[in-house]
Formats: C-alpha cells, sequence, structure tokens
C-alpha cells in the first residue's frame, strides 16, 4: 500500500484572527465547561491545553472511543473532542490552540452548527502551503458487524450506512467536500432504549432534549423534530470528519462505514498513520542507499 502526504497548489494554512470563547455543558461529565480558541503561527497544528500541559490533536493521544472521542496525556483527559475538530477539519483550519476549562469540550446543541458559523468567518490565510493526508490505496476494517473502507480521491468524501431498530431503517448519507451545512447541524443522537445504559456507564450527565436528538422505535422525542430525514446518518458522517483530523492533516480520501462508531474510525486512522509511518521509512532507506 502506498500513502503520502501530498502538497497541494497554492491552498494555504488557516489559523483565526482573534481569540475567541465558547461555554457550556459537557455532553457525559454534566459539567459547565469553556474553551478559548487562540491563533498560532504556521506549523503549529492543532493542539488542546489543559492543566499545563498540551495535547496534540493526534491519534496517538486517544484515550477514549466508547461513546465520545477523549484525548489524553500525563494523566489529563479532555472528553468529547470530536465535533470541535470536525469542524476545523471541515474549514481546514490547521493552527490552533484550544484552552479547555474544565472536563469536557462545550455540546452546545448537539451539532457543529455553533462553533462552524462562528469560525468560518474567523480564519484568517497564513504564507505556508497546506500538506494533507492523501489516501493512495485501499485500506479496509472489519469490526464485527462494522465495516469501514478508506480508498483515492481528489477530496473528502465520506458516505455512511446505518441499520437502526425503529422507525429509521436503513439510511445512508454521502458527504462531498463544499457541502459543509449539510452535516455540521446534524446532532448527537441517541434511543430512548440505550439511556440506561448510558447513564449506568457514568455517561450523558449532561443530556438532554437541548443537546441530543432521542429517538424511539416510533417517534423523535425532540419537539422540533428532525432537521433532516436522515440526521443521524449525517452525524455519524460528521464524527468521522471529526476523527479523521487525528491523522493531524486535512485529509483527501474516500471513506465507506457501515455502522461504525468512534472505535471504528480510531481504528482506521491508526491504521493509515502505520502505513503512511511505513512508507516514509522505505522513502528514507531508499534515498540512503542511492545516496
Amino acid at each position: 500500500m502506498n500513502l503520502a502526504i501530498k502538497k497541494y497548489g497554492m491552498v494555504r494554512e488557516k489559523t483565526i484572527g482573534e481569540t475567541l470563547s465558547f461555554e457550556g455543558i459537557g455532553i457525559h461529565t454534566g459539567e459547565k465547561t469553556r474553551i478559548v480558541l487562540h491563533p498560532e503561527e504556521e506549523g503549529k497544528g492543532v493542539r488542546f491545553y489543559k492543566e499545563g500541559i498540551f495535547i496534540p490533536a493526534n491519534y496517538r493521544f486517544v484515550v477514549n472511543t466508547n461513546h465520545s472521542t477523549d484525548l489524553g496525556r500525563e494523566g489529563v483527559v479532555i472528553k468529547t473532542v470530536e465535533h470541535l475538530l470536525a469542524v476545523l477539519h471541515l474549514l481546514e483550519i490547521t493552527n490552533l490552540t484550544v484552552e479547555v476549562k474544565g472536563p469536557e469540550i462545550p455540546i452546545l446543541d448537539g451539532s457543529g452548527q455553533e462553533f462552524y458559523e462562528v469560525l468560518k468567518d474567523s480564519t484568517v490565510y497564513q504564507n505556508r502551503e497546506i500538506e494533507y493526508f492523501e489516501i493512495k490505496d485501499t485500506v479496509e476494517i472489519l469490526n464485527g458487524k462494522a465495516y469501514v473502507k478508506a480508498e483515492p480521491s481528489e477530496s473528502l468524501e465520506i458516505t455512511y450506512e446505518g441499520e437502526f431498530n425503529n422507525f429509521l431503517g436503513k439510511q445512508s448519507f454521502t458527504f462531498l467536500e463544499g457541502n459543509e451545512e449539510e452535516i455540521v447541524l446534524a446532532r448527537t443522537f441517541c434511543f430512548d432504549w440505550e439511556i440506561e445504559y448510558i447513564k449506568k456507564a457514568g455517561l450523558g450527565k449532561g443530556g438532554s432534549l437541548e443537546n441530543t436528538l432521542v429517538l424511539g422505535k416510533e417517534k423523535v422525542y425532540n419537539p422540533d423534530g428532525l432537521r433532516f430525514k436522515d440526521e443521524p446518518v449525517r452525524h455519524k458522517v460528521f464524527d468521522i470528519v471529526g476523527d479523521l483530523y487525528l491523522l493531524g492533516k486535512p485529509v483527501k480520501g474516500k471513506i465507506y462505514s457501515f455502522r461504525g462508531g468512534h472505535s471504528l474510525n480510531y481504528k482506521l486512522v491508526k491504521k493509515l498513520a502505520e502505513i503512511e509511518k511505513s512508507q516514509r521509512l522505505k522513502i528514507k532507506e531508499v534515498a540512503q542507499y542511492t545516496a
């Protein structure tokens, strides 16, 4: 397999033009939390900062993928980073420090809408060319009934197919780069029969109809109903976008996921990174041999 990092034309790195902040409830901890986003210089990358510790937005620092993607380092943990990372990925914001004042990234309304609306008007281009993680060959991972596949593509394309044990049945949605608003509005969701299990696991303490789409066998509990008839699969695509950004660079590739979640996303990211690292070592060995 051949994976490589490729530079694309005149596309430049981005940061934000001013310090921004968001605050709200953490969906799993139920605690009030606040994040402050700071502009960063070129080449710095996206990283989190909490209690004196910097944690890069990188798969190597993933400590949990059960109902959220959490990062940690030296005992410091930041929960539920995926929605913010998804928006940063969609906007290709490559240099940013996220200062976290609390245990978790705020869930806001359960979607990426607020992050997206604020950040899209605050991005500024920098001088350095952006580097993309370009998928050059096919990678497949099977995990029980779940399955994910990554293939080459000149842009980011993601399809998610779900099978739900309620009125939704089978659903599928495909995201094409440039149609960000089709997924940033989709909210995190759960089924009513899952709530007791989630609570027993010590999660979902901050969940409510204000930040979670709650679905039953035949109904939607939220008074405003579904934002899209396929809102759950759109949100699953949104989660994939966020988890892919743990590769450390915007991704160019085609992803298909069947019944996947954060754990499968992480396995894919880790596999892609391992293959890319192997390719780099081979290139280095050839260069040394021919020098």
